[in-house]
């Protein structure tokens, strides 16, 4: 007589007559490095308080072998130029992860590009496991501006800092610092020539709020709007490039918190007419107001009287109308 064994096979579970076996864990191997995330440059929302970048890719790199990771190559760039080589000394244990700057500016091209990492060599031997040695990622070109630029800063009383303006090789074009007790604004015009750059703006974390900065191209037009914080700041990384495309024709838009329940700056710049307006949860109109052609309008936003919620800022020209920002009533 002969007895038949059912076997089954579940979740990576071995059955046998009853009897449950784990199936074994890939073996680990003794160097093994991973290349985990690409964070600058990257088009990943995770990353977009890091982005748009210009200079200095960052990126997360990973020791999966059982040996600790003293030093490992780095190949890196933009899929189109040449690549570069970096080589990594540290100390990394098994399992642990390292965030790792890498020298140089980005090579890009205007439009969608692709940036690719390649680990090689962990401890000057072969990696084991090559199939996590390589990774991409997309990212949107740092815009290119004209010059001059203009630079404006409004600055809160109660919270001093500082305004940095400088270029990747080192010469700084602009340094301004506020104190507690100001209460201005700064316009200052700038005549940089062909390359790239960093703005940064920190203040010293104390109470009356974040200084704002906006940033308008040599047609006057504002493309970037950004908010003060504290120890090392914000920065907004970006090229200057004489052959900018002309963006006369742009339109930009942006909604900025303030302290209080409800209240927030809304500024809209657009070289067409429009109107802003201010929709509560249930998407019916609260408040708004007409926006003319080719000026800036910076209107201040109270919705403290209005009850709890998420309220939608929408720009509207003729039919088409766009949701540009938030402001949340706790």
């Amino acid at each position: 007589m002969f007895m038949r064994t059912a076997v089954s096979c579940s979740l990576g579970l071995l059955v046998v007559q009853g009897f449950a076996q784990q199936v074994p864990a890939a073996k680990l191997h003794r160097r093994d490095a991973v290349i985990e995330t690409i964070m600058v440059p990257s088009d990943d929302p995770r990353f977009a308080a890091l982005n748009p970048a210009v200079h200095m890719p960052r990126v997360i790199i990973r020791n999966a072998g059982t040996d600790p990771l003293a030093g490992i190559s780095i190949r890196y760039g933009t899929d189109g130029f040449l690549p570069r080589m970096f080589a990594w000394t540290g100390h990394l244990a098994s399992g642990a992860s390292e965030e790792v700057l890498l020298p140089h500016l980005i090579d890009m091209r205007p439009g969608t590009n692709t940036f690719t990492v390649v680990l090689g060599d962990p401890n000057g031997r072969k990696d084991k496991n090559k199939a996590n040695n390589t990774l991409s990622t997309t990212f949107t070109a740092a815009p290119a501006m004209g010059s001059p630029l203009t630079v404006r800063l409004r600055t809160p009383i109660g919270n001093g800092g500082t305004l940095r303006v400088e270029s990747t090789r080192g010469p700084v074009l602009l340094e301004w610092k506020w104190d507690a007790h100001t209460d201005t604004v700064l316009r200052e015009t700038l005549m940089p020539a062909n390359g790239s750059y960093f703005l940064t703006v920190a203040d010293s974390g104390r109470a009356g709020g974040p200084a704002t900065v906006r940033v308008l191209d040599a047609a006057g037009v504002p493309v970037k709007t950004l908010q003060s914080s504290a120890r090392s700041g914000n920065q907004y990384q970006f090229r200057v490039d004489t052959n900018a495309p002309d963006t006369t024709t742009a339109c930009v838009t942006d909604v900025l918190p303030r302290p209080g329940r409800g209240t927030a700056l809304v500024e809209v710049h657009c070289a067409l007419a429009g109107e802003v307006v201010i929709r509560d949860p249930e998407d019916e109109p609260v408040d708004g107001w007409a926006v003319p052609a080719g000026q800036e309008v910076v209107q201040r936003v109270d919705l403290g009287a209005h009850k709890s919620g998420t309220y939608r800022v929408f720009f509207r020209q003729g039919e088409d109308e766009r949701d540009i920002g938030r402001i949340v009533v706790p």
